[in-house]
């Protein structure tokens, strides 16, 4: 039977060159490399959504295992 190992990391800030995008009466944050991105009514609340739409990102793909390939 196969034991499965999740390792857990230390998930560091990061920062973005531009933090949001205004669209609207809505301003977008936007992580190009992931593919992720969030909203909210201010810019600073855009980047503090866009915030936990990544960690809930990385999150996921750690359940995931996605450094395995079948």
């Amino acid at each position: 039977m196969e034991t499965i190992r999740k390792e857990q990391y230390q998930m560091r800030d990061f920062f973005l060159r531009r933090p949001y995008l205004q669209g609207g009466d809505a301003f977008v944050a936007y992580v190009p490399a992931l593919d992720v991105s969030s909203c909210g009514a201010t810019g600073e609340e855009a980047q503090r959504n866009i915030r936990g739409a990544v960690r809930g990102f990385l999150a996921a793909s750690a359940d995931l295992d996605t450094r395995r390939v079948s």
